[in-house]
C-alpha cells in the first residue's frame, strides 16, 4: 500500500511538472502573436530632408552622411537618362519665389512617403487591432493603414501618399504603398519618383524610445533597381504635436496658394 500511495504521489508531480512547463512555452506563443507598441511621439533628428546621399556643404544645406544602405555604395541607381531631371530639380530650387520654385513641398503640397518621415516634424502613432493611424505635426495631416486588409487598391485613382495596406511582421509593422501620383520628392535635392512608385516601409522597435524605420523604393521608370533608406526615430517625451499650418502661412504672407499645376504635363 504504501509503495502504491508513492506512486500516485511521484505521477502527481510529474504531471503538476508537466503543466508548468507547457505555461511560458503558451505564454511564448502568445507574446509573438502581439502586434509591437509602437504609439507615441516619434522624430527623425538627422538630415535625410536635405539629401538621402552623402552631401557636402552648399549655401543653407550642412554637410551630411547619407541613408541609402542598399545598394551598398550608398548612391540612388537612377537610370542615367533620370539623372539629367534630378540636377534640373535641384537647380530649380535656389529660387526663394513659390511659384518658380520646383520642390512641390514649398508650395505647400503633401511631402509623401517616406519624405514625410524625416520631414523634421513629429508625427504620433496611433494603433488599433484593424487600423494604425499616423499624425502628423506638418499641417496637420493623417494617415490611416488598415491591418490585413483584403479590400482592393482603387485602380485608377491616385494620391499623394500613396494607399496603404498594413501587416505586422514578427516585432515589426510593414505597409505596402501603391498608386503615387509622381509630384512628391524624396528630399531637398531634387531626388524623385514617377506614378510607378511603390514603397514598403518598416517601423521596428529597437527599445523603450527608439524605433528603426525602413523604406524601400521600387520604380522601374526612373531607377534601375529597388533601394532602401534606414534610420532611427527618438520617441518625443517632453511635448506632443504642436501647429504647423503650411497654407495658412502662406496665406498670412500673401501668397496666393493656387498654383497652377505645370508639373501635370510632366510624366
Amino acid at each position: 500500500m504504501r509503495h502504491r500511495v508513492l506512486t500516485w504521489l511521484i505521477a502527481g508531480a510529474a504531471v503538476a511538472a508537466s503543466a508548468h512547463s507547457v505555461s511560458p512555452t503558451v505564454e511564448a506563443q502568445t507574446s509573438a502573436r502581439r502586434p509591437p507598441d509602437l504609439q507615441g511621439v516619434w522624430r527623425a533628428w538627422n538630415l535625410a530632408k536635405y539629401d538621402l546621399e552623402d552631401h557636402g556643404a552648399k549655401p543653407g544645406v550642412p554637410a551630411g552622411r547619407g541613408f541609402v544602405v542598399d545598394p551598398p555604395d550608398g548612391r540612388i541607381p537612377y537610370k542615367p537618362e533620370a539623372l539629367a531631371k534630378r540636377r534640373t530639380n535641384y537647380e530649380n530650387t535656389k529660387n526663394p519665389d513659390p511659384w518658380k520654385n520646383a520642390d512641390p513641398l514649398v508650395k505647400c503640397y503633401l511631402p509623401g512617403i517616406p519624405r514625410m518621415t524625416y520631414l523634421g516634424w513629429p508625427f504620433q502613432i496611433i494603433q488599433t487591432p484593424e487600423e494604425v493611424t499616423f499624425v502628423y505635426e506638418w499641417g496637420h495631416k493623417k494617415r490611416f493603414v488598415p491591418i490585413n486588409s483584403k479590400a482592393p487598391v482603387p485602380a485608377e485613382e491616385t494620391a499623394w501618399m500613396g494607399f496603404a495596406r498594413g501587416r505586422y511582421d514578427g516585432n515589426s509593422l510593414v505597409i505596402n504603398l501603391t498608386k503615387f501620383n509622381s509630384y512628391t520628392w524624396f528630399d531637398m535635392a531634387g531626388n524623385y519618383h514617377s506614378d510607378a512608385l511603390e514603397v514598403v516601409e518598416r517601423y521596428t522597435p529597437i527599445n523603450a524610445d527608439t524605433l528603426q524605420y525602413e523604406a524601400t523604393m521600387t520604380d522601374p521608370k526612373v531607377f534601375t533597381r529597388p533601394w532602401t533608406i534606414r534610420m532611427t526615430l527618438q520617441r518625443q517625451k517632453d511635448i506632443g504635436l504642436l501647429d504647423y499650418e503650411c497654407t495658412a502661412m502662406l496665406d498670412e504672407l500673401g501668397i496666393d496658394h493656387t498654383w497652377p499645376r505645370d508639373f501635370d504635363e510632366e510624366k
